[in-house]
């Protein structure tokens, strides 16, 4: 059943991106047609232990080389329409729907593309796509949302300059802590140059230390003109991707990552196909489809 399940999004994708079908969105009532004020595209990876025919010629990031996971690919496509009384964003009730796999960024890069062209894409009046600092994603959002806002979710950006606090100052919590809240305010003003400026300014005293700071002043250079937060805020946009970090543990975790589970990726990738379906609220699409397969 879940093979159908993928088979069922995969054939949707197809025949989106073939002009087969008309989006979601664009299937109007009284000949209206339905916009979309702002949607939102959310990605991620999340690992999920395998059996270890899986892992055959495939390196881990610990000492060993070893690896025991593979990572599964999940995106989420979500709308708002409206901020709150603080005027924060918020998400439009409902309005989440969950593709992922354990495949190629290539091929991921496709299936969220249609599955976005599926929720009306072509009627956003503003698309934004969120992640953390993965090559992947930032290469997927280039290529098939071209022209979007791209931002580093928030939170992943602050464990960059506290990987940097803990290797200066870890054996002293009020220094770190104080260097931490100094760019903390930095980093939610938007002013990523003056945390690159803070960390350059440390005096490493190990290769360590020097490597740490390298590492993470090319990160927030890769990434700072996604770091633009207080402007994102004022647009009255999200800046975290909460929302998916919540699918990670929702359509992945509970069903795939329990103690013992070990998986082969064609056993993964149907158990991910259905919980996209349910988690989707598009379980009785798919049964409509299966009834006529």
């Amino acid at each position: 059943m879940g093979e159908e399940a993928e088979g069922f999004q995969k054939k949707e994708v197809n025949e989106v991106l073939s002009d087969k079908v008309i989006p979601t969105c664009l299937r109007a009532t009284h000949r209206q047609i339905k916009s979309v004020p702002i949607m939102y595209v959310c990605m991620d990876g999340t690992g999920v232990p395998v059996v270890k025919a899986e892992t055959v010629g495939r390196h881990g990031k610990g000492e060993d080389g070893i690896t025991k996971t593979r990572e599964v690919k999940l995106g989420c496509i979500f709308t708002q329409t409206t901020v709150d009384e603080k005027g924060y964003a918020v998400r439009d009730e409902s309005s989440t729907s969950y593709v992922g796999a354990i495949e190629r960024a290539d091929e991921f890069g496709k299936r969220i593309y249609g599955e976005a062209m599926r929720r009306g894409l072509q009627r956003a009046g503003k698309i934004c796509v969120i992640g953390d600092g993965a090559s992947w994603i930032w290469n997927i959002a280039d290529e098939q949302f071209y022209g979007a806002i791209q931002i580093i979710d928030l939170y992943h950006a602050r464990e960059h300059y506290w990987n940097v606090a803990r290797v200066f100052w870890g054996d002293d919590k009020e220094k770190m802590n104080q260097w931490a809240k100094k760019r903390h305010d930095e980093l939610d003003s938007g002013k990523v140059e003056e945390v690159i400026k803070a960390i350059r300014e440390l005096l490493p005293s190990t290769d360590y230390e020097k490597d740490i700071c390298e590492r993470e002043i090319n990160y927030f250079e890769k990434n700072k003109e996604r770091m633009h937060y207080a402007e994102f805020r004022r647009q009255g946009l999200f800046v975290g991707s909460g929302v998916l970090e919540a699918g990670c543990r929702t359509v992945v975790g509970q069903r795939l990552k329990q103690s013992g589970m070990h998986w082969t990726v064609k056993g993964a990738n149907s158990i991910i196909a259905l919980r996209c379906c349910f988690l989707s609220n598009r379980w009785e699409n798919f049964w409509k489809y299966r009834a006529c397969a």
